[in-house]
């Protein structure tokens, strides 16, 4: 077991939303006996009627809204539905490899916007920074840092290959994957009886193990 801090590069690939994943590289049978491929036209469909870009919001926003003074002069911050969730930090990873940095959103409707349009096959969450991030080349570097990050824990399922007989590395079954859900059950209950955290995210991978969001105020400011 792992526990991940926040990366000096802002940036923390642990919850992996690829929706390439789910949408798999490799063929996967369908009703018919045809097969189902990859392809960007089926992945902006996802992104256009399937992604939860509402709840995403919700979540990493934290209720934490924006507060519109009508008296205030027209600002950057104008339109932001939330500066929590704006001055979050995401990536892309594009077709052909391309990685892009320093992205963040004003609404939910523009993080939808940008996915169906930009179609990235890797979305990673970074940190929380005191400025939006694609502001960072406007100030000083030494100016530009993050103030809140989730905990998380990276369990995978090939630290148990010394004990389980089904599979090995990266393979998991039904059978197996019960080593991670009591993994589960075991830090819930000490990261909720030793030191009183409870608003925790258990998330598969995607590939090989599953991971821990801790997301008390209190565990994203350390």
């Amino acid at each position: 077991m792992e526990i991940d801090s926040p990366p000096k590069n802002g940036i923390d690939s642990n919850l992996d939303l690829s929706p390439k994943k789910r949408i798999a590289t490799r063929t996967a049978p369908v009703q018919g006996g045809g097969e189902l491929l990859f392809s960007e036209e089926l992945l902006s469909i996802y992104y256009n009627k399937i992604f939860p870009y509402k709840l995403m919001f919700k979540w990493i926003s934290y209720n934490k809204l924006a507060q519109k003074d009508n008296k205030a002069l027209m600002s950057l911050e104008d339109g932001v539905a939330s500066s929590y969730f704006h001055h979050r930090e995401f990536s892309f990873t594009l077709a052909g490899d391309v990685y892009c940095r320093y992205l963040c959103f004003k609404t939910a409707e523009q993080f939808k916007e940008t996915l169906v349009s930009r179609v990235p096959y890797k979305i990673d969450i970074g940190a929380v920074y005191n400025i939006p991030p694609d502001r960072h080349n406007a100030s000083d570097k030494k100016a530009f840092i993050p103030t809140n990050k989730e905990m998380v824990f990276d369990i995978d399922m090939n630290d148990y290959d010394d004990v389980r007989v089904c599979c090995t590395g990266a393979h998991v079954c039904e059978r197996c994957f019960a080593y991670l859900k009591v993994a589960m059950v075991v830090i819930t209950d000490i990261l909720g009886q030793d030191f009183n955290f409870t608003n925790l995210l258990w998330v598969f991978s995607g590939r090989r193990g599953i991971h821990a969001w801790v997301c008390d105020e209190q565990a994203r400011e350390m």
